[in-house]
This record gives C-alpha cells, structure tokens and sequence, in this order.
C-alpha cells in the first residue's frame, strides 16, 4: 500500500511539473528584436543609456573621453558591447571622429586601424558602421575590413546608411556572421515618430520572427525607451541582444548574396526563396 501511494504522488508531482512547465514555455516562433544603442561614449551622459531595462545592446565609439568606461559598465551588467566604427561618408565627413575608415587608406594602414578601434574598445563582440554613405560601398575596402575582423571572431551589423551598401554581401563573402538594421527609431526625436517607428519594428519582427533597430543616447530616446518593456510583454515580443538574431540573420544573408548554383556555394543551395529584407 505504502509502495502504491507512493508511486500515485510520484505521477501527480510529474503531472504537476509538466503542467507548470507547459504553461511558461514560450512560444517557438516568438517574434524577438535587438535594439543597438549607437554613438556611445562621447558624454557622461551617455551613461545614463545604461539604465534602460533589459537586453540593449551598445555600440561604443572608439578614441572617446568615456569609451572604456562605458564598454567596462555594459560588460558588468551583462549586457553586448559593439564598436560602432566611423566610416567615410558621402557628406559631413568632419563628424566622423578620431579612428575614422578612410578610402584614401591602404589595406595595411586600414587593417592596422581596425585593430587599433578593438583593442581600445574592451569586450567587443561585433561591429556596427557610424556614417560611411562611401565607404560601405567599395568592395575592395570592405574587403580589407571584412577579413581583419574575421580573424578576430567579430559579428557585423550593416547600420545600413546608404541604399547601395555592400557591406553585408561583402561580410557573408568572408565567412562573418552577419546582419542589418531594419529601423532606425529616433531620427526624430518628437513622441508620435518614435511611436511610429518602434510600431513598424514590432510589425517587421511579426512578419519575420526578428528585427533589429538602432537608437542613440538622446534623452528623448531614453526615457521612450524605458517604457517599452510593458508593451512587448503585452505583444509577445522578446528583446534580446544582437548576438541572439545572428544564426538567422547569417542565414538569410547567404541566401541573398550568395549564388546557390556555383559550386563554392552548393552548401546553401534550399534555403527558402522568400527572404525578408
């Protein structure tokens, strides 16, 4: 009898742990986003960034008045640190800052550049563009960069600041795990366009199971961005750090880029015709 009841309570505890478990299992194709937080380390105030709640992920400039600072505190709070490489731009190339990639470089003088920029940022796990309309549109140089951080088993994240970028056909060529932006959220700073612009992110990522946005230090941006949390958990939407979207990401990207039928490529050939953008 002792053996019987026993047993009984053994199933209903099982019975119990399935059910608990059943309920707060999430859901397998819950949609999830990364937002990047661009620019920071220029201003103490930028710090104030780190506040926001949940999986952000950081791209810090490099060469800045706070840029090791911050990148030490976004580590310690277990959160991604990027570095958010200036680029040669089309215009305002005097916005670029110090460490800034240049076409007029030489692949020596642009390969020592990109281990300068990482070995001052700590704790970098990828790489985003800051400007670089120019730059991410020649191949022979995103060549040079594409290879320098391969070897260092860096992701890059195409902020996509031009129409014409070939940056992340260039880091797919070269192996990278790879991405781009699909939203910037705050080229206006008013209530109603940063409401606009996260509502299109929370569709994209419904649409596509992922999306990433990318957002910068403005007071604005922050406190819109301290209130999200709320939303995406009535949405069903999950926010985590870029790092977590890549296995798609690279594997949409190769889809795109690569050509399915040469023979270098054949390891890709069926991957799905309808790839989000």
């Amino acid at each position: 009898m002792k053996v019987r009841f026993l047993f009984v309570s053994l199933i209903a505890l099982i019975g119990s742990s399935f059910s608990h478990a059943t309920v707060t299992a999430k859901p397998k194709n819950t949609p999830r986003i990364a937002i990047v937080i661009d620019d920071i380390g220029y201003r103490k105030t930028d710090f104030s960034a780190l506040d926001l709640p949940g999986q952000f992920t950081y791209s810090v400039v490099p060469f800045a008045p706070f840029t090791q600072t911050i990148a030490n505190a976004v580590h310690d709070s277990n959160r991604e640190v990027m570095a958010h490489i200036p680029m040669e731009a089309v215009h305002n190339n005097h916005l670029l800052g110090k460490g800034a990639l240049k076409l007029a470089m030489t692949e020596q003088q642009t390969r020592q550049q990109v281990q300068d920029i990482i070995a001052d940022i700590p704790h970098v796990s990828g790489i985003n563009n800051h400007m670089g309309s120019q730059f991410t549109t020649k191949p022979k140089n995103l060549a040079w960069l594409m290879d320098e951080i391969s070897h260092q088993q860096l992701y890059f994240i195409d902020s996509k600041t031009t129409a014409y970028s070939m940056a992340e056909k260039v880091a797919v060529e070269h192996g990278l795990r790879t991405g781009h932006r699909h939203i910037f959220l705050d080229n206006q700073l008013d209530t109603p366009y940063l409401n606009q612009q996260f509502n299109q992110l929370i569709k994209i990522a419904k649409k596509h199971h992922y999306a990433i946005a990318i957002a910068h230090p403005h007071p604005q941006s922050i406190r819109f961005l301290k209130e999200i949390s709320a939303k995406l958990s009535e949405l069903g939407v999950e926010l985590v750090p870029v790092s977590a979207l890549l296995p798609e990401m690279t594997r949409i990207a190769r889809a795109r880029h690569l050509d399915n039928k040469t023979g270098a490529n054949k390891r890709y050939i069926g991957v799905s015709a309808t790839l989000p953008k």
